[in-house]
């Protein structure tokens, strides 16, 4: 039997989906971007610039958590993307996670993109 905790903890565990569609990369991130999944996230992205794509964007709707450390990965990967030609993109997370964009005054400077259905 799985206890309470044990379920609470792999909720909050960091998850990473890579969808490749054409020259255009998506991340799909779920749990908590924290320093514990940073390191991970890095490489991944990294990977995924230097295959040049002509695009990456990063899903943000399953997470359940952003700190600095995460919001400066973000900032990263933008960068890299701008630095490669690539374009860069961020489909909205969650309220809780949006209010972090918000308390750092990126909203408007960072390309933030609705999914289309």
């Amino acid at each position: 039997m799985v206890s309470a905790d044990e379920r609470d903890g792999a909720a909050k565990r960091f998850g990473l989906q890579r969808i490749v569609s054409k020259s255009d990369h998506t991340l799909v991130l779920s749990g908590e971007l924290d320093m514990t999944a940073a390191a991970a996230l890095q490489a991944v992205i990294v990977s995924c610039v230097q295959s040049k794509p002509e695009g990456l964007t990063l899903d943000l709707r399953g997470l359940t958590f952003l700190d600095s450390t995460g919001l400066h990965l973000i900032l990263f990967a933008q960068r890299l993307c701008q630095d490669k030609g690539a374009e860069f993109a961020l489909i909205p997370g969650p309220r809780k996670v949006q209010h972090v964009f918000e308390l750092a005054a990126l909203v408007t400077r960072l390309p933030f993109r609705e999914l289309t259905k």
